[in-house]
C-alpha cells in the first residue's frame, strides 16, 4: 500500500495549512472531495472541532490538522486526532497522536529527526515556499538531499514552488510521494482570504523573505510587500494576515503571506479545479 492509498486520498495533492483562518473548513473540504488532502488551519481547541465538524458535513474524504508546535496545548492535539492526519511544524517533533502524523521540516537534519521520532511521512519545504518558512535552499535541491538521506520507502512531500502540473510532475519524479500547494489554494475562492488580499497576491511579481510580521513569533516569513513593508522601522507587527472576517485594514498593515510562485498564478479558481489541474 502507498502512503496515499494510506491516508485514503487519490490525487498526489496536500492543499497546506494556511494559517490564522485562512484555510478553514470550505477549502479543506473542497480539497478532500476531489481526491486531495485538505488541511484546516485554525488556532484552539474549539476552533479545530468546529471546522472539523463543518468540513466533515461537506466531504467524506480525508483531512488533516495543521499544528504549530510553539502555539498548540494538550487540547488543540485532542480536538485534531479527530482528523486523518495530523500535520505539526516548527518544533522538535514528537508523536503526539495515535493517526497519522506529518512532520514539516526545512532541512536534512529535521526530516531525520522527524524520521527518528516515528512521523509517518515528512514535508520538505523549500526557501521559495510562502507564509513561515523553515527552509534555506530550494525545494528540489532539499528533496534530493533528504531523499539520499531516509529510507527509499520513507514517505516525503515536497512544499515550496508548486502552482502547476509540470510541478508535481518533477516533485514526483525527484521522488516525494505528493506535493503540497499553498498559495494556489490561496488563489481559490474557498480560502478565507481577504478579497483585496486575493487582488493584491493576483498582481504581484515579487515576493519577500522578512521577519517584520513577527511579532509574537519571530520566526521567517514570505510575503508580498504592501505598504507596511516599505515602512519597517515601526518595528515587528502582528503576524495576522487578511481574512474575509478580519479588518480590512490588514492588506495594509498585515503580512501578505504569499510564495514565489506568486508571480505564475493569475486567476482565482475553485479547489477543486485546482486539484485536477495539479494531478499529472
Amino acid at each position: 500500500m502507498t502512503f496515499l492509498e494510506h491516508i485514503g486520498i487519490e490525487a498526489p495533492v496536500v492543499q497546506a495549512g494556511l494559517g490564522g483562518g485562512l484555510s478553514r473548513h470550505e477549502l479543506a473540504a473542497a480539497v478532500s472531495e476531489a481526491g486531495g488532502l485538505g488541511t484546516i488551519a485554525v488556532l484552539g481547541a474549539e476552533a479545530i472541532e468546529a471546522e472539523l465538524t463543518a468540513a466533515r458535513a461537506l466531504t467524506g474524504g480525508p483531512l488533516a490538522v495543521n499544528l504549530l508546535l510553539p502555539f498548540a496545548e494538550d487540547d488543540w492535539f485532542e480536538a485534531a486526532a479527530a482528523a486523518e492526519v495530523v500535520v505539526t511544524f516548527w518544533g522538535d517533533p514528537q508523536r503526539r497522536t495515535r493517526g497519522v502524523w506529518i512532520h514539516q521540516c526545512g532541512s536534512v537534519a529535521e526530516a531525520r529527526a522527524a524520521h527518528a521520532a516515528g512521523a509517518d511521512a515528512a514535508i520538505v519545504q523549500g526557501v521559495e515556499a510562502g507564509g513561515h518558512v523553515r527552509g534555506t535552499v530550494p525545494a528540489m535541491e532539499l528533496l534530493e538531499r533528504v531523499r539520499a538521506a531516509l529510507p527509499d520507502d520513507y514517505p516525503l512531500l515536497l512544499a515550496g514552488g508548486i502552482a502547476e502540473r509540470d510541478d508535481v510532475r518533477r516533485a514526483l519524479e525527484g521522488g516525494a510521494s505528493a506535493a503540497v500547494a499553498g498559495t494556489r489554494f490561496l488563489l481559490s475562492p474557498e480560502s478565507r482570504a481577504h478579497p483585496e488580499y486575493r487582488e493584491r497576491l493576483l498582481g504581484a511579481e515579487r515576493t519577500i523573505l522578512t521577519e517584520l510580521f513577527g511579532l509574537g513569533w519571530p520566526a521567517p516569513h514570505r510575503v508580498v510587500p504592501n505598504a507596511a513593508v516599505e515602512r519597517p522601522d515601526e518595528g515587528p507587527l502582528p503576524p495576522l494576515a487578511p481574512t474575509d472576517d478580519g479588518p480590512p485594514g490588514l492588506v495594509d498593515d498585515g503580512p501578505l503571506y504569499a510564495g514565489e510562485t506568486v508571480a505564475r498564478i493569475g486567476d482565482v479558481r475553485p479547489a477543486a479545479e485546482i486539484v485536477v489541474e495539479l494531478t499529472p
